[in-house]
Order: C-alpha cells, then structure tokens, then sequence
C-alpha cells in the first residue's frame, strides 16, 4: 500500500521535487492571484491569502488519506519556489489519476514543467499503481498542451462546453496517458 510518509522527494537536474510547506502559502498566493497563471482554471484568481490556505488544506488532506499528493518545485540552484504539480482525484479501483500543475509566470517557457512531471509520472505509475493519467485543459491553451504532448499524452476527447465560467460555457480538452505509453520511453 502506498504511503506518503516520509514524502517522497524527487530530484531533477534542475529541480528538487518537495512537499510544501505552511511557509509556501504566500508565494502560491502569488501564483494563484495572477490573472496570467490561473487564466485557464475555470475560475477566478485567489482574492486573499484565505483562499490560498484553503486551498493548502485541501492538499494536505488529500496526503494524509492518501488520495492525492502535490509537490513544490523549488529551483536547486536557488530554492526558489516555481510551481507545483501533482495528483488528484486518484480512483485506485480503476488505477487512474488526473495529473494538475502550474507554474509562476517568470519560469514559463524554460522546460521546468515537463522536467519535473516526467519523475512525478514514473513515481505515479511505479510507486502508485497507476495504469492511465489524465490531464484536463482549456482546449485554448496552447502552452499546457505542449506539455502534456512532449510527455506522451494523447487527446482523447473534447467536451464542448461541460465549464461554466466568466458568463460563457467553455470546452474541456481531456488528455491521457498511459502506463505502457510512458514507460516504453
């Protein structure tokens, strides 16, 4: 059975790949209160640090009752805090997990993402059991796309306007990846 206790670190050549921290709530405010970084949520930017905290419990919860697990990726040359990507809504019956991330402004377009979800999806497929990773995105975002298509995810579906969101009904993109796809490479 899988247990996230200790945490397991992961290391790439630029990035350590760590648990986060109640100390790494302000700099994820700042992500998740800019218009830019959370354009293709769904959702409004975090307005408080309220918002923030929140959102920290839910992830530490999903830890806890081991149903999800998001790390921090910190820059190894500064310790900097550039993003987060992880795990959630793990069904361990059907093996499957959707795959979430995002990024700080000031790192876009320098590789950091896909480096650091290549030994986050291997830890999922090996560690975790996992036999298919979804990853779902506004069909408009070109840069998440790139991403997930230099990992090996193929676009399984488009639901046409399945999100309600700033007055309009917005489509979903839903992207997959499976055990035998990541590990042949």
């Amino acid at each position: 059975m899988v247990s996230f206790t200790p945490f397991p670190t992961l290391e790439t050549p630029r990035l350590v790949l760590r648990e986060l921290v109640p100390a790494d709530v302000e700099t994820i405010f700042r992500m998740q209160s800019d218009p830019e970084v959370v354009k293709y949520f769904g959702r409004p930017a975090h307005a408080s640090l309220a918002e923030t905290e929140k959102l920290f419990g839910i992830v530490f919860d999903a830890q806890r009752d081991v149903t999800g697990i998001r790390w921090g990726l910190s820059l190894k040359d500064s310790g900097e805090l550039a993003g987060t990507c992880g795990f959630w809504r793990w069904d361990k019956n059907h093996r499957h997990a959707e795959i979430g991330y995002e990024l700080a402004a000031a790192f876009w377009g320098k590789g950091l993402m896909v480096e650091a979800l290549r030994p986050i999806l291997r830890y999922g497929f090996t560690q975790m059991d996992l036999h298919r990773v979804e990853a779902t995105i506004d069909p408009d975002n070109h840069a998440s796309q790139r991403v997930l298509e230099k990992l090996g995810f193929k676009r399984d579906a488009l639901m046409r306007e399945n999100w309600f969101h700033n007055g309009k009904f917005t489509d979903s993109a839903i992207y997959g990846l499976l055990e035998q796809e990541f590990l042949v490479e």
